[in-house]
């Protein structure tokens, strides 16, 4: 009996010894050597050297970058942040080294690598996984909703305030509206409910399970974008990304149910055709954007369009209200996280819908049926 036993367990020993050579076999095979996440991170924005995200303080005196931008536009301010030099973690304490990108020393050293809590614009502090957490850092923002509360306070919602000026969200703030009203990323309204962290589905709930973190292109074949067509069949490559739908409302009242991504840019329109009704109705300054800092012009031809001249620094808007302000940073917030439709596409929505609903109280907007996603 007690040899039967014996051989028994040598034969388990060796089958997991076996299991354990084919997995480790497997692993070796699957993992990609160091040449060729290279080739991708070479290939990827945060090493392109010569991207205005890493030279646009390069002409200035000093030729530094300023310690609110340095984070996320310096990889050595970034070790800075951490704490990799020394220095207090979670803070930058000095102005940012110039021509410095996302190297593999940003991300993979021991203080990333437990890395869980991020600091958003807004004051709030979430906690992510680790990896995810380094992303979140930089792609949450500079500016959040709650700015224009503090830039505005003194003021009644139509008058101008004096010497005022744009409140940008930034741009490429995935982070926060992944979190949505958990983050408080964009103007949410006193007394609506917003919509949370979006959550997806498992194996796609997180950064790095959809994007690849040295390419940054989207994960598992992004070219036929399979990734998503597992669950969305209508979606055979990375083009149909924004024809996914969400629950078939016709949120922009166009007539047709179309790909959430379209479904926001209606609304969006809807959104900037009232503050344009705004700005020359009430204000008496007519306004436009454009897709060039600061994005907001006088529209002094008053043709609805920004056009040469008119897009220059001098000819900024500046007669802005309150009103205009949070419904501006809306608009903004919905454009300049491009994919913000798959990040939380409600939280989006409801953001501009009850931008809509703001500027109605005072101008006529067009459509006055439109269906707030819950």
């Amino acid at each position: 009996m007690n040899k039967r036993i014996f051989v028994l367990s040598i034969v388990l020993i060796i089958c997991a010894l076996i299991g354990w050579y084919i997995y480790v076999g497997n692993q070796a095979n699957q993992a990609r050597s160091v040449q060729a996440v290279s080739v991708d991170w070479w290939n990827s924005a945060h090493a392109d050297a010569s991207a205005e995200a890493f030279v646009h303080w390069n002409e200035d005196e000093p030729a530094e970058i300023p310690v609110y931008c340095a984070k996320c536009h310096s990889g050595k301010a970034f070790l800075d942040y951490l704490g990799m030099d020394g220095s207090t973690a979670m803070v930058v304490d000095s102005p940012g080294a110039i021509n410095s990108v996302i190297t593999c020393e940003t991300c993979h050293n021991e203080a990333a690598d437990v890395l869980t809590m991020v600091k958003f614009p807004s004051g709030v502090e979430l906690e992510m996984a680790t990896g995810d957490a380094l992303c979140g850092t930089c792609h949450s923002g500079l500016s959040a909703g709650i700015a224009v509360n503090e830039t505005a306070a003194v003021f009644e919602g139509d008058d101008v305030i004096p010497e005022s000026s744009f409140i940008n969200p930034h741009y490429a703030f995935a982070s926060t509206t992944h979190f949505g009203s958990e983050a408080q990323g964009g103007y949410q309204y006193d007394g609506k409910q917003y919509v949370g962290k979006f959550e997806h589905a498992d194996g796609v709930d997180t950064c790095t399970s959809c994007h690849e973190p040295h390419s940054l292109h989207m994960r598992k074949d992004y070219d036929d974008a399979n990734l998503c067509a597992a669950c969305h069949s209508n979606v055979s490559g990375y083009e149909d990304y924004r024809e996914v739908f969400v629950d078939g409302i016709d949120y922009d009242e166009d007539g047709t149910v179309e790909g959430l991504y379209h479904e926001i840019q209606g609304v969006q329109e809807i959104l900037y055709t009232a503050i344009q009704l705004y700005a020359s109705e009430v204000i008496g300054e007519p306004i436009g954007w454009t897709d060039q800092y600061p994005y907001l012009f006088k529209d002094t031809d008053g043709n609805g369009e920004i056009e040469g001249e008119e897009a220059s620094f001098p000819n900024q808007y500046t007669a802005f209200t309150a009103r205009l302000l949070r419904t501006t940073f809306n608009m903004q917030f919905s454009i300049k996280d491009p994919a913000g439709y798959v990040h939380n596409g409600k939280y989006v929505l409801q953001l501009l819908f009850d931008s809509i609903e703001d500027l109605s109280e005072v101008v006529e907007v067009g459509s006055s049926n439109l269906v707030r996603p819950e």
